[in-house]
C-alpha cells in the first residue's frame, strides 16, 4: 500500500482546497496518473500517482481544505486489501 499526500508546493502555503478526484476507489492507477486536482492561492495542480495499482480508501471528499504533506488516499498493490 502506497500513500499519497500533497506535495509541498512553497514555503508559504499551509492548506490547498482538493478540487476533484480524478479517480474513483477500485480505479486502475499508473504511476505518474494524475488522481486529484488541488488548487493553491495561486495555480491549479495535478496530484500524481507515484506507483501503479488500485485506488483505495480517499480520506477527504472534494471540495475540502488539506494541510500540506497530509495523506489523501492510498493506492494497493496487488493483492492487497485495506483493513
Amino acid at each position: 500500500m502506497e500513500e499519497i499526500f500533497v506535495p509541498a508546493l512553497g514555503v508559504s502555503a499551509e492548506n490547498v482546497y482538493l478540487q476533484k478526484w480524478l479517480k474513483a476507489p477500485g480505479d486502475s492507477v499508473q504511476a505518474g496518473e494524475a488522481i486529484a486536482i488541488i488548487e493553491t492561492d495561486k495555480a491549479e495542480l495535478e496530484v500524481t500517482s507515484n506507483t501503479s495499482g488500485v485506488m483505495g480508501k480517499q480520506l477527504f471528499s472534494e471540495d475540502s481544505d488539506v494541510a500540506v504533506g497530509v495523506t489523501i488516499c492510498v493506492v494497493l498493490h496487488e493483492g492487497e486489501t485495506e483493513n
